[in-house]
């Protein structure tokens, strides 16, 4: 059966994620170690105890993508089949094309490296908040942001016919609260990043990324990976690089890239990291079929045995 592989962002992670997978599967301390030797620091340590770096932007990218890579070598050794496409959220998209062979683990680690840190940098001192809105659609919601005439307020993740997320300064999203439940949103959730990603405000760091991409190597990916920038599959290493820059300071078209996930008629589908948030987005969009989430070891292990050879 044809099924497609999900890859998640920024939001998905928690402390204690993955911990029976770190002592069931060998992959898990190869990848982590891998990540340490360029880090020069104790990832593992942040990932299983309650260590509050887990949210700060810096380690949260690469602790993320290092755990689906981890997840994806895994699924490789056990000679299980490629995914038909594949999707990541934001951050999701440079683990998508690491598991794909578009990049080597040590070009990827130095992207994320500096992706995490130019985004930093480029918050400088703002302080920031991302919100997601639920229950109201996402041209209302713009119209709303639109009519505060706020310094710094956008729309910056169209993550579902209802859910939307929103970046901005800090009270700046809090005052524009209750204009958003007046009319109509059930919810707005502060989500746990600390920077916002996919906002303006990102503009330099989308510039200093692509000096950065002109340095690395990006090989074919041996999958289809939808991009985030405008819901369409690449046809170049070339635009793969340009999409993944300047995706960090543009909106996240999940809504688009789950209509074009729509097309392949994929009765599967599986997350490749924590938690199940993308399952969660792809049935609000109206995605057929069944949801896996690797996160859960007994799942993965079934999968494993169903797909494996």
């Amino acid at each position: 059966m044809a099924f497609s592989f999900l890859f998640p962002g920024q939001g998905a992670q928690y402390s204690g994620m993955f911990k029976e997978h770190f002592e069931e599967f060998q992959e898990f301390q190869e990848t982590i170690a891998l990540g340490e030797e360029f880090y020069k620091e104790d990832l593992k340590s942040i990932i299983l105890t309650e260590d509050p770096r887990i949210n700060d932007t810096y380690y949260t990218q690469p602790l993320l993508m290092l755990m689906s890579y981890s997840l994806y070598q895994v699924w490789r050794n056990h000679n299980c089949p490629m995914p038909k496409v594949a999707a990541g959220h934001s951050l999701g998209e440079v683990s998508a094309f690491l598991c794909a062979g578009g990049f080597s683990v040590k070009d990827a680690l130095r992207f994320i490296k500096f992706r995490a840190t130019f985004m930093i940098e480029s918050k400088g001192d703002t302080k920031t908040k991302m919100s997601a809105v639920l229950g109201l659609d996402g041209d209302s919601i713009k119209k709303i942001l639109s009519d505060k005439k706020a310094k710094f307020l956008e729309a910056v993740n169209m993550n579902s016919p209802l859910q939307t997320v929103i970046a901005g300064n800090a009270d700046e999203v809090e005052a524009v609260k209750n204009d958003l439940a007046e009319n109509g949103a059930k919810r707005v959730i502060d989500l746990a990043v600390s920077v916002p990603s996919h906002s303006s405000l990102m503009n330099i760091a989308s510039t200093k990324l692509k000096l950065v991409l002109d340095e690395l190597h990006l090989s074919k990916p041996n999958f289809p990976v939808i991009q985030n920038l405008h819901a369409k599959i690449p046809l170049t290493t070339k635009e793969i690089c340009n999409n993944l820059a300047e995706q960090i300071s543009s909106p996240v078209q999940w809504v688009s890239s789950m209509n074009r996930l729509k097309k392949y008629g994929l009765e599967e589908h599986i997350e490749i990291g924590p938690n199940k948030v993308l399952s969660s987005l792809a049935k609000q969009n109206r995605i057929k079929g069944t949801f896996s989430s690797l996160d859960n070891i007994d799942t993965f292990k079934g999968l494993l045995e169903k797909y494996g050879k």
